[in-house]
């Protein structure tokens, strides 16, 4: 065994080195699970706070707000460009048509926006999920080497 001797104002300190030598091994998957924190872990550990519907949802709801607003504004767009036309529809009573035909084209769009919404968000939770299992199992072999290290150090005492 390999001591270290220490001498503080006359005390005589004698330490082992092997039981505070660095687990290289438990470095190695700290490093590993450190580096994946700081990059895409914080995203995927923030969609896993969540229950897969529950984030699906949420992000439908956003998306399907952010299509509304945008129909909105291209609406209106078109409408300026258009004027003539539809103060001509709203002269000979046509102006209902033409808003049923912008309602059509809207749902048809949110309807295939929420539909790809639905494939994507859920493939997106899916593989952040299977990232934070390979993140927890990291962990729990960083645990096991610490467990591991104090059990070689209790069986050389």
């Amino acid at each position: 065994m390999w001591y270290t001797h220490y001498t503080f104002g006359g005390l005589f300190i004698e330490l082992r080195k092997d039981l505070y030598m660095l687990n290289e091994e438990k470095i190695r998957w700290m490093t590993k699970a450190s580096i994946y924190e700081k990059r895409q872990g914080r995203i995927d550990l923030g969609r896993n706070e969540y229950f897969m519907g529950d984030y699906v949802r949420l992000h439908l709801l956003k998306n399907g707000i952010s299509l509304t607003i945008a129909y909105i504004l291209l609406a209106g767009l078109y409408a300026v460009y258009k004027i003539e036309e539809i103060f001509d529809m709203a002269a000979n009573m046509q102006l209902g048509l033409l808003l049923k035909e912008m309602l059509l084209l809207y749902i048809i769009l949110l309807v295939i926006y929420t539909g790809i919404g639905i494939v994507y968000y859920s493939w997106q939770y899916q593989s952040s999920r299977k990232q934070v299992k390979k993140y927890y199992r990291i962990l729990r072999h960083i645990d096991q080497c610490g467990e591991k290290n104090v059990r070689t150090q209790e069986d050389k005492r």
